[in-house]
């Protein structure tokens, strides 16, 4: 089972002041719908460099037990030839011996990387787990659909196979330890231009896209909890893609989530695609031994749930 050991960050300092460059728009739509009044965005970093500083930030003192670098991205450097998580093992100066690969995949992201270090790691074994898409690459300037939603940032994942233990939850027997219990994924590929770059411009359908949030995400989590024996109550806490303010808080009241398992939008960051759960996780991660329901959606349309605990 795959177990996240610990979570880095790389936060550019630079931003767009939506009050000021958007003055047309109000501040209570801002704070109420988006969720944000700044959005990060990168200087001339590319991926690789911005993976290389969520590295740097860890500090992680032995690296003799990595055998695997995942990076989550669909913004690559050289536009992903090569595959860009090959460049990082050179920056950061790992061992050769070593697999690498690039996944593309956009806001659900998180959780496909979870499994994929766990089906490819043998017991001890050790996975660098990078997210890192910088929508800004390919957004136009001035168009507020887009330009009003997603920030830049990075972050790495320090994923580890342990030996696996079994508990009883709710009558049935799960291996875990602390890691990934269960997961589900789903895709709607009829819809995959309401999220599309279109010779190289991000282009979204606001209305399909909202629709997709508001109905299918909420849907696709209760059958996940059915599935696997779970109520939403067994749950102490659900963190959900920061697409928007407005998502998040339309999805958590679909559901019916209780107070105390919310977990408050970040500020002034944006929509950083398969970076937004990892920086959830680590600013709001503290009690390892609770159930946590983690659940990424968007572009394909896609979306990924799974529980940790």
């Amino acid at each position: 089972m795959i177990k996240i050991e610990k979570i880095s960050t790389y936060l550019p300092k630079i931003h767009i002041n939506l009050k000021k460059k958007y003055k047309n728009i109000s501040k209570q739509f801002l704070e109420k719908k988006i969720g944000a009044s700044k959005v990060l965005r990168k200087n001339k970093e590319g991926v690789v460099d911005m993976c290389v500083k969520a590295f740097l930030n860890a500090k992680i003192p032995d690296t003799k037990n990595i055998k695997l670098i995942v990076l989550c991205t669909q913004n690559p450097d050289y536009y992903g030839l090569p595959h860009n998580s090959a460049i990082i093992q050179s920056k950061i100066g790992l061992d050769k011996n070593i697999a690498c690969l690039d996944l593309s995949q956009g806001c659900a992201g998180y959780i496909y990387g979870l499994k994929v270090a766990d089906s490819f790691l043998k017991n001890n074994e050790i996975a660098l787990f990078f997210t890192c898409d910088p929508y800004s690459k390919i957004i136009k300037k001035g168009d507020y659909n887009t330009e009003l939603l997603f920030g830049d940032a990075s972050t790495l994942s320090i994923l580890k196979k342990t030996k696996q233990s079994t508990k009883s939850i709710l009558g049935r027997s799960y291996k875990t330890n602390n890691g990934l219990i269960c997961s589900d994924f789903y895709t709607d590929g009829k819809f995959y231009d309401s999220i599309i770059n279109k010779k190289g411009i991000l282009k979204m359908d606001g209305k399909k896209v909202m629709h997709f949030c508001s109905t299918i995400v909420p849907e696709f989590i209760n059958s996940f909890l059915k599935k696997n024996n779970f109520k939403l109550n067994d749950i102490d806490s659900i963190y959900l893609h920061q697409g928007s303010k407005h998502v998040v808080e339309t999805i958590y009241k679909k559901l019916g989530v209780a107070e105390h398992q919310k977990i408050k939008i970040i500020k002034d960051i944006g929509n950083t695609v398969s970076s937004s759960i990892p920086i959830l996780i680590k600013k709001n991660y503290i009690n390892k031994r609770k159930k946590i329901l983690l659940c990424g959606f968007g572009v394909g349309l896609s979306i990924s749930v799974g529980i940790i605990g």
